[in-house]
């Protein structure tokens, strides 16, 4: 994986104390992704300069691309996202396997024919950013949402990959991701697929999530939060649930799809079927039909479905829509193992809990 020298600086313009905003409370309304802090990092590439500039944290503002940029005509972005979280009883602050996202964000960067970002610079410009925006990292269950962002720079309307590059990351201050604390309903996709093998649906790039939005609305319209896709060759096989992996118990066993080329390698999901399997579970990758899902839930041999991703953690899903029919999950109640799973899994991201497999990344306080 790419690396820099390791001969890198972060430069700070930082705004003074009194011209910075004051962070919201625990208690306050605060929209997923909708508040963001008072700085921001860039760094861009430019071959004719030597590759890598300097990364610089500025206050959050605008910055300007021009209408002709790859960006908007060939779709050259991936992004990232992460989280910090503050332990209460000693204010630490951690990230939690962000290596992982480094080597995705390189990954889904190389797969768009991006110039990718060294995962050394890419954890440095984390823990920096963080660093200087730990006031906005709210206590549990709260956190604080990192995206980092990766869009090609050159201009002109001929097709090609860009040869400059701007990175960026922007944080956030995060609560719950859905406002329901009863599980979700998901719309089964028919029509539509998210991704083929040979795509670039193990990429993290906005074209993934765009082409998605109108399955979306049509889930939104039949009364479910998310939409569950299937495979884009036979529409049989479930992928994933929006925008996390999904995974389906069967009492003590929990089986997930498994990774094909067209399924977003989650670090949520590899998280979970570590834990799970910590907690002695039995966890199968594998492929799922939906038909068979759909059964086994009216025999009652599927007990719980969840989805799992960085924003929202565990999400448990109560129902899938199939066209007119409606099919409650465990009696549209969450499950045991779900709540085993979030509870653990948050209680190692907070550090609550030990850390055996070396996960968490102790944020220097600046």
């Amino acid at each position: 994986m790419p690396q820099s020298n390791g001969q890198f600086r972060i430069l700070k313009n930082l705004l003074p104390k009194h011209k910075r905003k004051t962070p919201p409370q625990l208690q306050d309304e605060i929209p997923f992704g909708r508040t963001q802090t008072d700085h921001m990092l860039i760094c861009d590439y430019n071959p004719q300069k030597g590759g890598w500039q300097t990364p610089e944290i500025v206050p959050y503002s605008p910055f300007e691309v021009t209408p002709d940029a790859v960006v908007f005509h060939y779709g050259q972005e991936v992004f990232e996202g992460l989280k910090a979280y503050r332990k209460s009883a000693s204010d630490e602050i951690f990230l939690f396997r962000p290596e992982q996202n480094a080597r995705r964000f390189v990954n889904s960067a190389l797969r768009l024919g991006m110039q990718p970002v060294p995962e050394d610079l890419f954890l440095r410009c984390v823990q920096e950013i963080v660093a200087v925006e730990q006031d906005w990292i709210l206590p549990s269950p709260a956190s604080l949402y990192i995206r980092p962002t990766l869009i090609g720079l050159d201009t002109g309307v001929s097709y090609r990959a860009s040869l400059s590059y701007r990175f960026f990351i922007i944080v956030s201050p995060a609560k719950n991701y859905y406002s329901r604390e009863t599980g979700i309903s998901v719309y089964i996709e028919r029509e539509h697929v998210r991704a083929v093998p040979g795509g670039c649906g193990e990429a993290k790039c906005g074209g993934n999530y765009a082409a998605a939005l109108p399955a979306l609305q049509r889930a939104r319209a039949a009364g479910s939060e998310q939409v569950l896709w299937l495979d884009g060759i036979n529409r049989t096989f479930v992928e994933e649930v929006g925008a996390m992996n999904i995974m389906f118990v069967y009492d003590n066993v929990i089986r997930t799809p498994a990774l094909t080329g067209s399924i977003l390698p989650g670090v949520t999901r590899s998280s979970i079927i570590q834990l799970a399997r910590d907690l002695r579970y039995t966890v199968e990758e594998c492929r799922l039909n939906i038909s068979d899902v759909l059964n086994d839930i009216q025999s009652g041999k599927l007990t719980e479905i969840f989805g799992c991703g960085t924003a929202a953690v565990i999400s448990p899903v109560i129902e899938l829509v199939d066209g007119s029919q409606r099919h409650e999950v465990n009696g549209a109640q969450i499950g045991k193992v779900s709540m085993h799973l979030k509870k653990s899994l948050i209680d190692l991201q907070f550090g609550r809990g030990a850390d055996p497999h070396g996960w968490r990344l102790q944020v220097s306080a600046q």
